[in-house]
């Protein structure tokens, strides 16, 4: 679904109040929800890109309205050479790395510690999703944890429910 669970949205907007970034990166934008987020609680001199996979989605929730960028690729497809000299500054992956096969987004993880200051992840546990409205790339396919994030320098993590928010510190900081 294009939607986020807004269980952690309160963490979230504080997470993102005192980071005050002045780029975000929303992997997995969906109906906009971070972008707004960040709209709403920052202002809007902050540069906001959207990595949205679906162009449909990105033509319905009307994205261009909410970013300052939209880029329709999928998340695996930051990690090529024209995203190597990129300061990402916040990334927010937000009930999106469970759609990615489990290699993929390490892999992903691992490209942008080094390109980031902050990588914010909303994830579910146990929690059972298969296509949506036809769409494949809404179905849950991988399954993440604490072992997942072992090697990185968690700063925050919070658990509500069915649904779990890492904040890791990047290289750039």
């Amino acid at each position: 679904m294009p939607y986020s669970s807004n269980l952690l949205d309160n963490d979230i907007i504080k997470i993102i109040k005192k980071l005050n970034p002045k780029v975000v990166y929303d992997i997995g934008a969906g109906a906009g929800k971070y972008g707004s987020m960040v709209r709403d609680h920052i202002g809007k001199v902050v540069k906001t890109v959207a990595i949205e996979i679906d162009p449909e989605y990105i033509k319905r929730f009307e994205l261009k309205k909410i970013y300052t960028k939209i880029l329709c690729i999928s998340a695996a497809d930051l990690i090529n050479s024209s995203f190597y000299d990129n300061d990402f500054g916040l990334v927010i992956i937000g009930d999106c790395i469970e759609h990615l096969k489990k290699s993929e987004g390490i892999d992903l993880l691992n490209f942008l510690i080094y390109r980031s200051s902050w990588i914010m992840i909303q994830y579910p546990i146990k929690y059972l999703q298969n296509t949506f409205d036809g769409k494949s790339q809404e179905a849950h396919i991988s399954v993440w944890g604490n072992v997942d994030f072992a090697s990185f320098d968690i700063v925050k993590k919070v658990t509500i429910g069915n649904q779990e928010l890492v904040l890791i510190k990047g290289y750039l900081i």
